[in-house]
């Protein structure tokens, strides 16, 4: 039980820490980029993969291996 609740504690802190502000790398306002612009120190687009409208697939395929692999531990 207490190895839960310190599990816990540290991915809650984790989304606490993400939601801060002080990100240099987050623009309120994008910088517009030419397509002749494009080098190393302007790649260009900051959002380059929508991994975003997979994040509810991703967490019911982690809670599913959680759940597979407690069962197998359990069992074996």
């Amino acid at each position: 039980m207490r190895k839960l609740i310190i599990t816990c504690s540290i991915v809650l802190s984790g989304f606490a820490f993400a939601q801060s502000s002080d990100n240099p790398y987050i623009y309120e306002d994008e910088p517009a980029a030419e397509e002749q612009d494009v080098f190393p120190s302007n790649p260009g687009d900051p959002n380059p993969s929508p991994v975003d409208q997979y994040i509810p697939f991703l967490l019911l395929t982690a809670i599913g291996m959680v759940v597979v692999f407690a069962r197998s531990r359990k069992a074996a």
